[in-house]
C-alpha cells in the first residue's frame, strides 16, 4: 500500500515540476550538416547537404519529451558542365522522436533521442532537350545524442549527432548500402 502512495506522489511531483516550468510545449529551429554515404563492394561515395528544420516538442516530465521535426535542404551536391547539370538535394526530412534528458546542472544537460525518421532525397539531371528527376526515401529507426546549454530560462542552445535510417538494396549483381546522419546546431524556446 505504501508503494502505491509513493508512486502516486512521485508522479504528482514530476507533473508539478513540468507545470512549474510554465508550459510543457517548446519550439525550435535547427541547422544540420547532413551526410549521405553510399557503399558498394568496398567502394564508397559521400555527399554533403545543409538542412534547415523546425521542431515542436512536448515535455511529459522534466526528463521525457516528444518532438516532431520537419526539415528541408538548403544546399546540396551539384555538377555542371556546358549545358549538362546534375543536382542531388534533401527534399524533405521528417522525424518523430522520444527524448530523454539528464540534467548535469542548472545550465547544462545531456540527452538521447530515438524514434522514426524519414529523409527524401531528390536527384535531377538536365541538358538541352532532356530532363530527368527521381526521388529516393530512406526511412526507419533514427537515434542520437546531444547536449543542451540553457542561455536564458526559456532559451536553450543544442548540439546533436543523429544517426538516420540506413537502407540496403540490390540492383542486379550489385549490393548497395545508404547511410545518413546529421550533425546539428539548434535553439529551443520553452513557452
Amino acid at each position: 500500500m505504501l508503494k502505491k502512495y509513493l508512486s502516486v506522489l512521485v508522479i504528482a511531483a514530476c507533473s508539478t515540476a513540468v507545470t512549474a516550468a510554465d508550459s510543457p510545449f517548446y519550439v525550435g529551429a535547427q541547422i544540420s550538416a547532413t551526410e549521405l554515404k553510399e557503399s558498394e563492394a568496398g567502394n564508397s561515395d559521400s555527399f554533403d547537404f545543409t538542412t534547415l528544420s523546425a521542431l515542436a516538442g512536448y515535455h511529459f516530465t522534466p526528463y521525457i519529451a516528444a518532438e516532431l521535426r520537419l526539415g528541408t535542404g538548403v544546399k546540396g551536391e551539384s555538377f555542371r558542365e556546358l549545358d549538362y547539370s546534375e543536382k542531388l538535394s534533401v527534399d524533405l526530412q521528417t522525424l518523430l522522436l522520444l527524448k530523454g534528458t539528464v540534467p548535469i546542472n542548472d545550465m547544462f544537460s545531456l540527452y538521447g533521442v530515438a524514434g522514426y525518421g524519414s529523409t527524401k532525397f531528390k536527384y535531377q539531371e538536365r541538358s538541352t532537350g532532356f530532363s530527368f528527376s527521381e526521388t529516393e526515401t530512406i526511412n526507419g529507426l533514427a537515434w542520437g545524442v546531444g547536449a543542451g546549454f540553457r542561455v536564458t530560462p526559456r532559451l536553450t542552445a543544442t548540439l546533436e549527432y543523429l544517426q538516420l535510417p540506413d537502407e540496403k538494396f540490390s540492383d542486379g549483381p550489385y549490393n548497395f548500402k545508404l547511410k545518413t546522419n546529421n550533425l546539428t546546431l539548434g535553439v529551443n524556446y520553452q513557452f
